[in-house]
């Protein structure tokens, strides 16, 4: 296989994913049910970019593999730093949801942490954008761009 074919064959899987979060999340209407799901479909997606041949990752918090992808050693250091962010912003919410009775999820911040991840990642567009699909395709786009990460090499710095 050459190498163009690899990367091609590479960009068609991670468009799958990109696809298939989006298709999984789609029907939701409930935000934090969105907000759920979207975190647990995220996680997956760092799990097999980054533990290919660690056993031990399952019991590592979300906040560990960002942390682990934080580390990673890649050539788009700009594009990393803001998917870590965006990644550590969804944790946070994810955990507001999770431990404060009086969270709402219909504050802003869901809606502001969407519109960061269009304005500065390329996804594609599955639908007609309104407040939940547009949220709905944050998680699809991260998940793309996730994956898209290219390291430089397998270790972390």
């Amino acid at each position: 296989m050459s190498i163009n074919s690899a990367k091609s064959e590479e960009s068609n899987i991670n468009l799958f994913y990109e696809w298939a979060i989006w298709g999984h999340l789609e029907s939701e209407k409930n935000l934090e049910l969105i907000l759920l799901k979207g975190h647990l479909l995220l996680e997956v997606v760092l799990d097999s970019l980054l533990f290919d041949d660690k056993k031990d990752y399952k019991n590592y918090s979300f906040h560990r593999k960002v942390t682990y992808l934080e580390n990673l050693d890649v050539k788009e250091e700009s594009r990393q730093r803001f998917i870590v962010m965006a990644l550590r912003d969804l944790n946070k919410m994810r955990n507001k949801l999770a431990h404060e009775f009086k969270y709402d999820i219909a504050n802003g911040e869901f809606d502001e942490w969407s519109s960061r991840i269009h304005d500065n990642l390329e996804g594609m567009k599955w639908t007609r954008y309104t407040r939940r699909t547009k949220i709905i395709h944050s998680f699809s786009i991260l998940a793309k761009n996730i994956l898209d990460i290219k390291t430089t090499k397998a270790s972390c710095r």
